[in-house]
């Protein structure tokens, strides 16, 4: 299901208004999910375990800035969670916002993120394969350079 199919949601990304029967009949399970995560974010806006689920749901759907907003949260939160940090890299990146991932991504390091395999072959993190800082990442924890 496209962005555009989002009719009923806000700009904002806030969470639906009341929608009809045939509404929520006609609905994917990622939009239900993104509208019952959304409303519970909006009640307990420091309900991390709610924000995480949000900000894989807002990614899943592209709306990357939104993702960016709530892994923002998320590392005030919990600053000391690994994959937090890895969460909020992913976003910079899928951003194009490489300076800002790499720091990231280097915080999730030292913070204890252990999986580096699954960081080299992450999707969301192919757009930092040829940045000369990500580059030097690798090498600095002794792994190949990336030749896309």
């Amino acid at each position: 299901m496209s962005r555009a199919d989002d009719s009923n949601a806000t700009k904002k990304g806030e969470p639906q208004a009341d929608l009809t029967l045939a509404e929520i009949l006609t609905r994917s399970q990622s939009d239900f999910e993104l509208d019952f995560f959304g409303r519970l974010a909006e009640k307990s806006p420091a309900y991390a375990d709610v924000l995480v689920q949000l900000g894989q749901l807002l990614t899943l759907k592209g709306r990357h800035e939104q993702a960016l907003e709530i892994d923002r949260r998320l590392s005030i939160l919990r600053p000391q969670v690994p994959q937090v940090a890895y969460n909020l890299a992913c976003s910079y990146s899928l951003l194009g916002r490489t300076h800002e991932a790499v720091d990231a991504l280097r915080r999730a390091i030292q913070l204890g993120y252990w999986d580096i395999d699954h960081l080299l072959m992450d999707p969301d993190l192919t757009g930092l394969h040829n940045v000369p800082e990500f580059q030097a990442l690798l090498s600095d924890l002794n792994f190949d350079v990336i030749d896309d």
